[in-house]
């Protein structure tokens, strides 16, 4: 079975109860994306943006407040169907089944393109990012997040899971190592489906930054930067009432001392600009 029917069979299994469990639906994160596309609006100053790879529509549900006009596209229909097309929403919305590296519209077509918690989902990120590239129009920006950084994956893929570890620490162990098989248990979907859907994140350990680099820099984009996120445990100190004043500066120490804590950053943001 190829990556796409993998993906297709996983998400479908999953559209029941993806927003309760998805990590990027954690009050923390939405806070944190809705930044990124503030950004992309002020930056561009422009009124399309377009979300491959929407799934139910969690950039959707942020987008609205800044573009008047936005498309989504999926490969999953049971993700789609749970997309909030409300009439009573302000801006034009709609979405449709389409792959992320044959994209259904024209080119420079968008001002703004977002593929959040999508790269390592594809067989080939390359085409998809050429594609996004040729949508955008001269100027116009991408941003990705939430995608594995192999560093932080590959580092606590080869811990003891059976040391001695904090709550942090552990809970990461448990969700590199376990959590295909809790999710095999939980939707009745073969191990092997789950980790074809999801081989770059499971198999392949993510993605370098210094790869990543290379492939935006071939798709067509005129400059870039991509930036390690979510540190071990942040989640836990912002949501912490007298932990969270220093969830800033923890963060600052930790890119200020970069390259070396960066198997500490469990995923990775692009910002690029065609």
């Amino acid at each position: 079975m190829d990556t796409i029917d993998s993906n297709i069979l996983m998400h479908t299994a999953a559209a029941v109860d993806y927003r309760e469990f998805e990590t990027q639906y954690r009050k923390e994160n939405i806070k944190y994306v809705r930044e990124y596309i503030k950004m992309l609006k002020r930056r561009t100053k422009g009124k399309r943006l377009l979300d491959v790879g929407c799934g139910q529509g969690f950039i959707i549900d942020i987008a609205k407040d800044y573009f008047p006009y936005i498309r989504g596209i999926d490969i999953t229909p049971a993700m789609l169907e749970k997309v909030n097309l409300n009439p009573k929403n302000k801006c034009n919305i709609a979405v449709s089944i389409a792959k992320a590296e044959h994209i259904p519209y024209k080119d420079e077509s968008f001002d703004a393109c977002t593929c959040y918690n999508v790269l390592h989902h594809l067989k080939n990120p390359g085409d998809a990012l050429k594609e996004i590239c040729r949508i955008l129009k001269k100027g116009g920006m991408l941003f990705t997040g939430l995608d594995p950084n192999f560093y932080f994956w590959d580092t606590f893929s080869k811990l003891n899971s059976s040391g001695n570890y904090s709550p942090f620490v552990r809970r990461e162990i448990d969700a590199v190592q376990k959590k295909p098989d809790e999710l095999e248990k939980k939707y009745g979907i073969s191990k092997k489906i789950i980790l074809t859907a999801m081989r770059c994140k499971y198999i392949k350990r993510g993605f370098k930054p210094e790869d990543l680099s290379r492939i935006i820099s071939n798709a067509g984009f005129s400059r870039h930067r991509i930036e390690y996120t979510w540190y071990v445990g942040q989640g836990n100190v912002i949501n912490n009432r007298k932990l969270k004043k220093y969830a800033t500066v923890i963060d600052g120490y930790l890119r200020e001392i970069l390259p070396l804590s960066r198997s500490l950053f469990k995923y990775l943001n692009i910002i690029a600009v065609k």
